[in-house]
C-alpha cells in the first residue's frame, strides 16, 4: 500500500539535502535560460534570464511538507494557505520575472511579437535540455506540467486509508464527497480564485494581467480571512495531512525534476 511508506518518506524529507534529481533540474533550468537569451538575441530581441536560485530550506519547511501539525499550524497562523501573504510579506514572495518591466513598457504590437518569439525560444530550450516537445510555455508546457502532477498523485485517491481520512476531513469542513488530492488543495484553490477575480476586476488596458506591487495594508484584510479558514482547515484535516502530505510531495517532486520547475511551497 502507498501509506506504508509515509513515515519513511517523511524522515527523508526532514533530514535530507537536495536530491541528485533536484540538483540536475537546477542545472537544466539554468541551461534553458541561457538558450532562451541566445535565441531571442538572434531575432534582435531582449530576454533577461530568470535567476536560478537553489532552494534554501526555511525552519519548519521540510516538516510542513511531511504533514507535521505544529509546523503546518505555525505557517498557517502567519501565512494562511500562502496566497495573500505574498502581498503582505513581499520579501517572502518569489521574485518578479525580470522581463515584466520591459513587457509592460511595450505597445500591444511589440508585446505580441516579443511573446511569439519567446514562446518559440522556450520550445527550443525545452527540446534541447528536457527532451520535451512543447509549442509554448503558457498553453502547452504548463498544461503538460499540471497533467503530470495530477497523474502523479492519482494513485493516492485510490488508497483506502486516505479515502477514509479524507471523508472525515470533508465532513468536518462541511464539504461534499471529495477526492483526497482535491481536498488537500480545496482551501488554497478558493483563495487563489478570489485573488484572480480581483486582478481581473482591477485590470485595465490591453497589457497582460499581472500582479504588480500591492500595498500590505490593502492585502491584510484578505489575509486575515484566509488565515482563519486555513486554521480551521488544518484542525479538521491534521490526521489527513500527516498521511497525505509526504506521499504527495514525493510524487510531485519527481515531476518537478522532470520539468526543471521550482515548486511553490
Amino acid at each position: 500500500m502507498i501509506i506504508t511508506a509515509t513515515k519513511a518518506v517523511a524522515a527523508v524529507l526532514i533530514a535530507g539535502a537536495l536530491s541528485p534529481g533536484t540538483e540536475a533540474a537546477y542545472e537544466k533550468k539554468a541551461a534553458m535560460e541561457e538558450t532562451r537569451v541566445a535565441c531571442m538575441k538572434e531575432q534582435g530581441l531582449t530576454y533577461l534570464a530568470e535567476p536560478v536560485v537553489k532552494r534554501q530550506w526555511q525552519p519548519g519547511e521540510r516538516e510542513r511538507l511531511a504533514g507535521d501539525y505544529e509546523a503546518l499550524r505555525a505557517y498557517r497562523a502567519k501565512y494562511g494557505f500562502g496566497v495573500w501573504s505574498k502581498h503582505v510579506f513581499p520579501d517572502a514572495a518569489s521574485k518578479e520575472n525580470p522581463n515584466n518591466k520591459n513587457m509592460m513598457a511595450m505597445s500591444a504590437k511589440e508585446l505580441k511579437k516579443w511573446r511569439a518569439a519567446d514562446e518559440g525560444c522556450f520550445a527550443k530550450a525545452a527540446k534541447e535540455h528536457l527532451g520535451m516537445t512543447v509549442t509554448s510555455f503558457w498553453d502547452d508546457y504548463l498544461t503538460k506540467l499540471d497533467t503530470a502532477l495530477e497523474d502523479s498523485i492519482a494513485p493516492l485517491d485510490k488508497d483506502p486509508r486516505l479515502v477514509g481520512l479524507g471523508e472525515r476531513f470533508a465532513k468536518c469542513l462541511g464539504a461534499g464527497p471529495t477526492k483526497p488530492s482535491v481536498l488537500a488543495e480545496l482551501g488554497r484553490s478558493k483563495f487563489l480564485k478570489e485573488r484572480t477575480e480581483l486582478a481581473k476586476k482591477n485590470h485595465k488596458g490591453d497589457k497582460p494581467v499581472m500582479w504588480g506591487p500591492m500595498k500590505p495594508a490593502e492585502a491584510r484584510p484578505y489575509l486575515a480571512k484566509e488565515i482563519k479558514a486555513a486554521l480551521k482547515d488544518l484542525e479538521c484535516g491534521k490526521t489527513f495531512y500527516a498521511a497525505y502530505s509526504p506521499a504527495a510531495w514525493a510524487a510531485k517532486e519527481r515531476v518537478y525534476q522532470e520539468f526543471a520547475m521550482t515548486p511553490m511551497l
